[in-house]
């Protein structure tokens, strides 16, 4: 045999030996699919799904039917006995407390052509996975119809959290450290006082935000939010002034009609 003959034989046998691997992988590599992936919280209105994950996929913030991520890649034929692993932190926005949770949910049955994964997390604590063409409001949709709240817990329920600006804070140090400094344990007044502020400002916010969960447009959240600060500030102020009179900011001033004017003095949130 030539060389030439013999170079074009390997080669052949080659391409013959090459076409086979890839057919081999072929056959054994199963067609898979990844669109969309939206999460449908079904919970009381205190609670929210915050975050939650499918096969490691971040599914970000479950809420009202937004199939806006990328989704785990499954089967191109769905198959009896299928399940994704999922993975979910629940807040109780009420009572400031959260839960993680996970499962081995099954997946529903859906057509060749894929779709997008919805997860819904309903109100009895358990977990359904659809695949579906259409979301979970169409009329034909396969999965669940339970109802979906339109909630805004994080209003409703305000968490605990120091919502003053620097210049509150320090003055309210100021005023602290004063008032603890004949105290018997100043350092544990001084805590104590500090937990007190921070209840007192959740007492705050959750009297005038919630009114903010109703808002219908962003600019109409926007206002309600903005009112909400003053209230709040004007909140910290009249305690402030209560618990020392003296302070300058307290003093009424006279404005250029002789009427009394409170000074603020600073800008919280």
């Amino acid at each position: 045999m030539t060389n030439r003959k013999l170079r074009a034989w390997r080669a052949a046998f080659g391409v013959a030996l090459l076409a086979a691997l890839t057919a081999c992988q072929s056959a054994g590599k199963e067609e898979r699919f990844g669109y969309g992936m939206g999460g449908i919280d079904h919970l009381a209105d205190n609670l929210s799904v915050t975050d939650f994950w499918v096969n490691g996929a971040a599914g970000q913030q479950a809420g009202t039917g937004n199939a806006g991520v990328q989704a785990p890649l499954l089967p191109a034929k769905w198959r009896p006995g299928m399940t994704v692993h999922v993975v979910w932190d629940v807040r109780d926005w009420q009572h400031d407390k959260g839960s993680t949770y996970e499962a081995d949910v099954p997946v529903e049955p859906y057509p060749e052509e894929g779709g997008a994964l919805w997860v819904h997390f309903l109100a009895d604590g358990t977990v359904r996975v659809v695949v579906a063409n259409h979301g979970p409001r169409a009329p034909d949709y396969p999965g669940p119809h339970d109802p979906i709240p339109r909630k805004q817990p994080w209003y409703m329920y305000p968490a605990r959290g120091d919502r003053r600006d620097l210049n509150e804070q320090l003055l309210d140090d100021r005023i602290i450290k004063q008032r603890c400094s004949s105290a018997s344990d100043p350092a544990l007044c001084e805590k104590q006082e500090d937990e007190k502020a921070l209840d007192d400002q959740r007492a705050d916010a959750r009297r005038y935000l919630p009114k903010c969960a109703s808002a219908t447009t962003g600019y109409d959240l926007e206002e309600c939010k903005k009112n909400a600060r003053q209230s709040m500030r004007a909140a910290r102020f009249a305690r402030r002034c209560k618990a020392v009179p003296s302070l300058p900011e307290c003093t009424p001033k006279k404005t250029t009609t002789g009427t009394p004017q409170h000074d603020a003095g600073v800008t919280g949130q």
